[in-house]
């Protein structure tokens, strides 16, 4: 039996995931955040999640709307989180990000806290895969995607940041908590969020507050993971529309020690809100955020690279690889065992009587086994009623241990018979 069989059996398979789309109200704290999830989603079988965070005055839904993430949800085969900001004196929703951005009214809020606690529930309740955990942020969602990864780098796979910033002072201020994939997205012709950097003016203060530039955040997280000093050009792409114009340059810091990913991705003549091609930011993004990120398809706690059966979540490993996984194999290091009908500790292809646990050999082939069979490499034979060592086949007296001939056929055994060739 080979593995590929065994794959595509009717109980198990992949999950056509469909446009029919759940939704589940998760909420923390009095908040509440909106989770959709693609038709046919099955919580024992984990999917990535992407949180989509919304710029300053803008909200969940048409944050995550403006970049594309709900047809993603099918295409890209993920859960989608798209919570609200926090509403200001002025109306306006926002996240307690960096001081750059933009709490300006200085509110007693912990974003962080409340965003990682609703991943937690939909890792625990909703079958979110808690090693492909997604920021996608926008402008100040941006900020704030940026500062869950300096205090939970370990719990986050990936970012992506459009027109978005890190800390000033980033090694001071930004918590080294792990190694995510970092993915900033930044327009040059940004006007809000400047590319080269720069201040934001808090009127409550009355202050300017630093944020550095595109390059210069990604460069910081370049210095902390061990990557290439200079980025390397990977490519480009058609992200923005009209199509036809390879608008964005890729920039990544290859070579990082610890196995993450950091990149800038350039759209050259990008403003803070560039219109993008139909479903390309998030198929493009997302895969890459989830860089490294292995599914467990079936559910069953192996990664699919290590699981036999990725769709199985009973079994995982085929350790004498005949397409029987070890926990169903009664004989998982004999590629040619793997049943034992009859629980007698003999392979069902070897067993001669493999419904019967008293016999499993036939030695002599006449369908009588070994252990029963009186003469168990005597085809002719197999049983001596009267113990005396013939074959009651052959035996004139079967039943008579002092008997076993009658040469003259006169009914009289050859032993009592005084002549035993005269009838």
């Amino acid at each position: 039996m080979s593995t590929d069989s065994a794959n595509d059996s009717e109980e198990f398979g992949p999950i056509e995931y469909s446009d029919q789309f759940q939704y589940a109200e998760i909420e923390v704290n009095n908040r509440s955040a909106t989770l959709m999830m693609p038709g046919g989603h099955d919580y024992s079988r984990p999917l990535p999640l992407v949180v989509s965070l919304h710029g300053f005055s803008s909200n969940g839904f048409f944050g995550a709307f403006y970049l594309d993430l709900f047809d993603s949800t099918v295409d890209n085969e993920h859960l989608l989180l798209y919570p609200n900001g926090t509403m200001n004196p002025t109306g306006n929703r926002f996240w307690n990000a960096t001081s750059a951005c933009c709490n300006y009214w200085d509110q007693d809020v912990d974003d962080v806290y409340w965003l990682m606690e609703i991943v937690s529930q939909a890792i625990e309740n909703y079958g979110a895969d808690p090693e492909g955990v997604v920021f996608v942020g926008h402008s100040n969602g941006g900020f704030m995607s940026h500062r869950l990864v300096c205090e939970n780098g370990d719990r986050i796979r990936g970012i992506v940041s459009l027109a978005g910033s890190t800390f000033d002072e980033f090694e001071e201020n930004c918590a080294d908590t792990g190694r995510p994939n970092i993915l900033q997205v930044h327009g040059v012709y940004d006007w809000v969020i400047y590319y080269e950097g720069g201040y934001d003016y808090d009127f409550l203060d009355g202050e300017s507050h630093y944020y550095p530039g595109a390059e210069s955040t990604v460069g910081s997280w370049s210095n902390r993971s061990g990557c290439d000093g200079n980025y390397t050009q990977t490519g480009t792409l058609d992200l923005v529309a009209p199509s036809g114009i390879h608008d964005t340059d890729m920039l990544e810091h290859l070579n990082c020690t610890d196995g993450n990913r950091v990149a800038l991705w350039r759209i050259n003549e990008g403003s803070h809100t560039p219109i993008f091609r139909d479903g390309h930011f998030p198929n493009t993004t997302i895969p890459w955020a989830l860089s490294g990120f292995v599914r467990d398809s079936d559910g069953d706690g192996v990664r699919d690279d290590l699981d036999q059966f990725v769709y199985d979540p009973n079994e995982w490993a085929d350790t004498d690889g005949d397409g029987i996984g070890d926990n169903s194999d009664a004989f998982p290091e004999d590629a040619s065992e793997w049943a034992d009908t009859d629980g007698d500790g003999i392979g069902d292809n070897s067993d001669a009587f493999p419904n019967d646990s008293s016999e499993w050999a036939d030695t002599d082939g006449d369908g009588v086994g070994d252990n029963f069979d009186s003469f168990p490499e005597d085809g002719g034979e197999n049983s001596d009623y009267d113990g005396y060592g013939v074959g009651d086949n052959s035996d004139a007296f079967p039943e008579d241990a002092s008997e076993w001939a009658d040469t003259d056929g006169d009914g009289v055994g050859d032993n009592s018979d005084a002549f035993p060739e005269d009838a």
